[in-house]
């Protein structure tokens, strides 16, 4: 018998990939529908996406509070609907006040974080079961950046020629593949909501004691921290290259093939017996170099080369940090656990835009932009090659298991 996972992991990432539609109108939506400046932006930004720097707040609601004995299937429903319910909010408010955008964007990233987080609990849960947490990874990765081939020339050709309102209505759509889904999770039969909470809070007490846990959270964040990506490449590449937002949206396109590649790479290279531990070392020796290429980033060409240069690798490193994170989660909270180092990675993320668009800001008007990419590309490079004394320690995680 065929395993449904595969199914149920790609339809869902799928959906959370081609809301991505949106992103790219959002961000013309805050710089030409509000107003706002590049730290103006990185603020609302870092406010919106809040819910994904607190992931693991998501996970306790399918870990230990089961709904008629099952954990996952309806709080997946209830989180889809939710997404797809503020977008059309979003659409029939057209021009909202910031107050108002704010709020219900926020709103949509609570819905696809509590997604998120149940389908990286059935991940751990039934991956770590039939030895294929790698496999499962690479499958849920490779569906998203599949969607990248769309939503990157769709998010360019939407805020191009279509108005917000009708990129939040198409937006709306996608979550609703989410809830159809539910037909396709396999779980076990739950616990009673008190044994279950007894089980999680061991869990979760055994993971905060463990070293491994803390280095490879603490590697994560490093990892990701990319200040020269995010809002800072954004506006270096609308208003000091010039790039339009057909080719911007390109880029993305490029880059969803990339990654795509990536994830095949990450799968390929695990089914021959490479671990995450090596892969992370990897990642360090061959990411920190490559993030100085962006020295170079100075048209069109070399922007399409570079997107797909770290399309390909930056996919396939942070899945070996995404296994390395999976084999520390404990049995009884496989949803909290990997949604706290989840959330790692977008606090990373937030950080890193946040510093990025503020010093962006401060050193192009001082220095120029080149000068300030300059800037935020050593520091990222910094904080790649700062990793590499966690990576023994984080590579070490094997399946914890709670006392049943």
């Amino acid at each position: 018998m065929k395993d449904r996972a595969y199914l149920f992991f790609v339809v869902n990432y799928l959906a959370q990939g081609l809301a991505g539609l949106a992103y790219e109108p959002v961000s013309y939506f805050l710089k030409d529908g509000l107003g706002l400046g590049p730290a103006q932006a990185a603020a609302f930004v870092s406010w919106m996406t809040l819910p994904l720097t607190v992931k693991p707040l998501f996970g306790p609601l399918t870990d230990l509070l089961p709904w008629r004995g099952r954990r996952r299937a309806p709080h997946l429903l209830a989180a889809a609907l939710l997404t797809s319910a503020c977008w059309l909010a979003l659409a029939a408010l057209g021009v909202p006040s910031y107050a108002a955008a704010l709020a219900l964007l926020v709103l949509v990233n609570v819905g696809t974080v509590t997604t998120d987080v149940v389908c990286d609990g059935v991940m751990v849960e039934r991956g770590r079961a039939l030895g294929k947490t790698a496999a499962y990874q690479a499958t849920q990765i490779g569906a998203l950046y599949l969607t990248l081939v769309v939503t990157g020339l769709g998010g360019g050709w939407l805020s191009q020629h279509a108005s917000w309102r009708a990129a939040f209505l198409l937006a709306a759509v996608f979550p609703l593949l989410s809830a159809a889904s539910v037909l396709w999770v396999e779980e076990p039969v739950a616990a009673s909501p008190g044994e279950a909470v007894a089980r999680g809070r061991l869990a979760l007490a055994r993971l905060a004691a463990d070293p491994a846990a803390r280095a490879t959270a603490l590697g994560i964040f490093l990892f990701s921290f990319t200040p020269f990506l995010g809002t800072a490449q954004f506006y270096y590449q609308a208003e000091h290259l010039g790039l339009s937002p057909l080719f911007i949206g390109g880029l993305a396109t490029a880059g969803g093939f990339a990654g795509l590649a990536g994830a095949g790479l990450f799968g390929a290279l695990t089914a021959r017996g490479w671990d995450s531990g090596r892969l992370a070392r990897l990642s360090v020796l061959a990411g920190a170099p490559l993030s100085l290429l962006y020295l170079f980033y100075t048209g069109p060409v070399a922007a399409l080369a570079l997107t797909v240069v770290f399309g390909l690798s930056g996919v396939a490193f942070r899945l070996a940090w995404m296994d390395l994170a999976a084999r520390v989660c404990p049995e009884g909270a496989e949803a909290t656990s990997y949604a706290a180092f989840m959330s790692v990675f977008n606090l990373a993320a937030l950080a890193s835009n946040a510093l990025g668009g503020a010093l962006y800001a401060s050193l192009s008007a001082r220095h120029g932009p080149w000068s300030a990419m300059v800037a935020l590309t050593l520091i990222g490079s910094a904080a790649t090659l700062a990793c590499w004394p966690l990576i023994p320690l984080g590579a070490q995680g094997t399946t914890r298991r709670a006392p049943r």
